[in-house]
């Protein structure tokens, strides 16, 4: 059996167990799987045929730097402080001029949450130069005339880019924008960029079209990941900046309704399927012969 057959399926053996772990919410097995995937996809990128110049060390740089959140989230392991996802702000409406404000209520957890956000930011750095570096990757491969798909997939990234826009205007109602932009910004440009190769992965791909269906996984994951850090922001800053008044406390939101977590396993999926598809899809198609 070759070497690369053997790879891929131990990317998805892995990243089976990854989606299964997250199913059960199991966050330390989700990160090792992951992990494993990640490295036997960069092992299969590596080792695949003849590709074209700039297209094996830009997946196989991509798909490392994907999995540097997935790496950074395993390294701080139980040290990360899980309030910050579920935490929520419970106010309590206080009589007097002189009452307090809550805003001293929780120092230590709010210290504990922003270094949590500003090392989410660090690993959205991590996800930015992966996305930019699978777009070195699509762009090295030769353009092909597919206009109707090529719009297809304009028309998609735009539509992406607007529901992230309208998820972010919503979520700012009082809250500084510029405060929420200068920790999530690399999430942001992830977005961007992610929005920008799927727009132009149509072009580029062969007739399988693997090339813009792994875009936009990786594009949709990019979007989740801005999502998730702003929404965290969103509420560190409630905690930070009460209102006049009210005494602060902390509520954790607790759900017994799943003991499946549906939505976390298909985020696992599409987070380790988009690199998958696209590495795949990249190499078939700088192999092509015909570029029509």
């Amino acid at each position: 059996m070759r070497s690369t057959r053997v790879l891929l399926m131990v990317f998805a053996a892995a990243g089976t167990l990854s989606v299964l772990a997250a199913a059960v919410s199991a966050d330390h097995a989700v990160a090792q799987c992951a992990l494993v995937a990640s490295a036997a996809l960069i092992g299969y990128v590596l080792l695949a045929g003849p590709a074209a110049p700039r297209v094996r060390p830009a997946l196989a740089a991509g798909i490392a730097l994907l999995a540097l959140p997935t790496a950074m989230e395993l390294w701080r392991g139980s040290a990360a402080p899980a309030t910050r996802q579920s935490l929520i702000p419970i106010y309590t409406p206080l009589g007097g001029s002189a009452a307090p404000t809550g805003r001293t209520a929780l120092p230590s957890i709010l210290d504990q949450w922003r270094q949590a956000l500003d090392q989410e930011r660090l690993a959205s750095v991590g996800l930015l130069l992966g996305v930019l570096c699978l777009a070195v990757a699509v762009l090295a491969l030769p353009a092909r005339q597919r206009p109707k798909t090529t719009v297809l997939a304009g028309v998609v990234a735009v539509l992406l880019l607007l529901i992230v826009g309208a998820d972010v205007w919503s979520r700012v109602d009082g809250e500084p924008l510029l405060g929420l932009l200068g920790t999530a910004w690399p999430a942001l440009l992830a977005t961007l960029a992610a929005a920008g190769v799927l727009a132009l992965s149509a072009s580029r791909a062969d007739r399988v079209a693997l090339v813009p269906l792994g875009a936009l996984l990786v594009a949709v994951s990019a979007a989740v990941a801005f999502h998730d850090l702003t929404r965290r922001w969103v509420a560190w800053w409630t905690f930070s900046n009460p209102d006049d008044g009210v005494l602060l406390s902390a509520g954790v939101a607790v759900s017994l309704a799943n003991v499946v977590d549906v939505p976390a396993a298909l985020l696992a999926a599409v987070t380790l399927t988009g690199p998958a598809l696209l590495a795949v899809g990249t190499l078939r198609a700088s192999r092509a012969a015909d570029p029509t």
